[in-house]
């Protein structure tokens, strides 16, 4: 009766766990501790190795629905892995330098998937310790709620039938689709299995005790916090860090910026950084986390770069969020504008209210410390002419190529290309129009081409008609757009070029990003003139309230 209260306790546990912790209504700020997704889908690893930086020893247990740990164990071993139970082996992991468990043979020390398990169950995880000390190659497993005896690792179930010849009621444990085992590194020996069915998943918690703020090896990388190890589907490891909030916006600032920029910039990478992980929490929940770590929702890649300046930013912070209309808002930034920034509508389509594009005044202070800040792009015609191709359109012989449609800011919302048959092509979006070209930003202007114009009676030439205005008899004035014509005494004729210029055409731009939101280089110079977080954050984003 014991074992079926025990099960039915795990289905409801399963049950909340469908629920993903600190999930994503935008109005709602993040749980204290997050998930973050390390590996997972076609990076989910067989093996994974766990290294203590700062603390000694591992807590094993799970996470319950709310980000609780539950400990059922533990282990003083200062370097551990956590592999899948069947059959792995430890060496040069495929095309790496790096050793771990994988499922290719590249040693003789294998972790194997078979073992013998004693007939006891134990109440505990010491009882289960201390009788798992007199069988050779005995270890603790946690089973669905109940606490046994296992031994041995063997690769097939053959060789461990006969290894368990004459002993009474021990019986074979074979692989399992949702097991994982804890194995001292570079051995394989197993310390520790857990099996809790797809309803739980190993939770390791590095350190013996909360006394010290534990930093551990993962992957080349130093996190704070504990780690996760799921097998979707019974397949690799997807391996999540759980980290308290904080502290993940301390790691996410080192990474976005340099932990050496001044600390009101810092301060504003903060708020933006936990506004905009709020706003997304639960994006990965089909994979078992809140947020994973590259930039398709924020950079994340432990605590190596923290300093004390970036955990200052999060800590003079701390719970502060960006709302607008009584939600936590998807905080967009990115490096440098060149200038403006851009409404978000201009970019992606859609209307972000609070993400409208602004003249930035201040980066131009510190240009010279920004990389690549003014950059050029040329591309011949027949370089064009193959990318319009291999997109599905059919440009003949290319003649022209312009910004057709700038911004209220400066920045690029259209640009058409037309063939010697007359036929254009417009893309619009500044992503579209960055993206298309390869291009650093959104920001930038089109020389060069097919030929030149003459203007008016004087001589004066332009090298293109993007930008010129023309004014009719009765003084009106418009914007020439598309192909330009002009009236003769024969009728209605293009205008034609005045001569060619050349074979190709030469983007010139400046800045780098999207140009949506904050400017990260933005930011530095406004805190470099003296600004405070919250002005810079109220630069660049519209009508938002700060607060926790």
């Amino acid at each position: 009766m014991k074992k079926k209260f025990m099960q039915f306790a795990l289905l409801l546990l399963a049950a909340a766990l469908l629920l993903p912790a600190g999930a994503g209504a935008a109005g709602a700020p993040m749980n204290a501790n997050v998930r973050i997704g390390l590996t997972y889908g076609s990076s989910a690893v067989p093996g994974a190795n766990l290294l203590n930086e700062v603390g000694s020893g591992y807590r094993l247990g799970y996470f319950d629905a709310d980000l609780n740990f539950v400990q059922l164990g533990w282990t003083a071993e200062t370097g551990v892995s956590i592999v899948k139970t069947q059959n792995v082996w430890y060496g040069p992991l495929p095309g790496s330098t790096l050793k771990g468990y994988s499922d290719a043979i590249t040693s003789d020390v294998a972790v194997g998937c078979y073992h013998i398990q004693l007939p006891t169950a134990y109440a505990s995880f010491d009882e289960a310790l201390a009788a798992a000390g007199s069988v050779p190659g005995g270890f603790p497993a946690w089973v669905d709620g109940v606490y046994y005896v296992r031994a041995g690792a063997y690769l097939s179930a053959e060789e461990a039938n006969a290894a368990m010849a004459g002993m009474e009621g021990a019986t074979l444990a074979g692989t399992s689709s949702y097991a994982v085992s804890v194995v001292k590194t570079g051995t394989g020996t197993i310390l520790f299995q857990f099996d809790g069915g797809a309803a739980l998943s190993l939770g390791v918690k590095p350190g013996l005790d909360d006394g010290v703020k534990t930093v551990t090896w993962y992957a080349l990388n130093k996190y704070y916090g504990a780690f996760r190890y799921q097998r979707l589907s019974g397949g690799n490891l997807t391996v999540v860090s759980i980290v308290d909030r904080e502290d993940y916006i301390n790691c996410v600032i080192s990474r976005e910026m340099s932990s050496g920029w001044p600390l009101e910039a810092l301060k504003a990478q903060a708020v933006s950084a936990r506004s905009y992980a709020a706003n997304k929490a639960g994006r990965h929940t089909a994979d078992g986390f809140d947020l994973c770590a590259t930039t398709h929702c924020q950079v994340y890649y432990g605590c190596g770069s923290v300093a004390a300046d970036t955990a200052r930013a999060a800590a003079e912070t701390a719970g502060e969020y960006i709302w607008y209309n009584g939600d936590v808002v998807e905080t967009y930034y990115f490096s440098s504008d060149g200038g403006a920034t851009e409404s978000a509508k201009n970019v992606w389509g859609g209307d972000t209210p609070y993400a409208v594009g602004v003249a930035d005044p201040w980066e131009a202070a510190v240009a010279d410390k920004i990389s690549a800040y003014n950059w050029t792009v040329t591309y011949t015609k027949a370089e064009l002419e193959e990318k319009l191709r291999s997109s599905g359109r059919n440009c003949r012989e290319l003649v022209d190529f312009q910004v057709s449609e700038f911004t209220p800011t400066g920045n690029v919302r259209a640009i058409t290309f037309t063939d010697n048959t007359g036929k254009s092509w417009t893309i619009s979006g500044g992503e579209n129009c960055k993206f298309f070209l390869g291009l650093n930003s959104v920001r930038y202007t089109v020389s060069g081409g097919g030929g030149s114009y003459y203007v008016n009676e004087d001589g004066g030439v332009l090298g293109s008609v993007n930008g010129a205005y023309a004014v009719d008899g009765d003084g009106n004035k418009a914007q020439v757009s598309g192909t330009p014509y002009v009236i003769t005494a024969a009728g209605t004729e293009e205008l034609a070029p005045a001569g060619t210029t050349g074979d190709t055409f030469t983007i010139t731009g400046s800045g780098n990003g999207h140009n949506v939101g904050m400017s990260q280089w933005g930011a530095y110079a406004m805190a470099k003139a003296g600004k405070t977080y919250r002005e810079i954050l109220n630069f660049y984003y519209t009508g938002i309230e700060i607060k926790q």
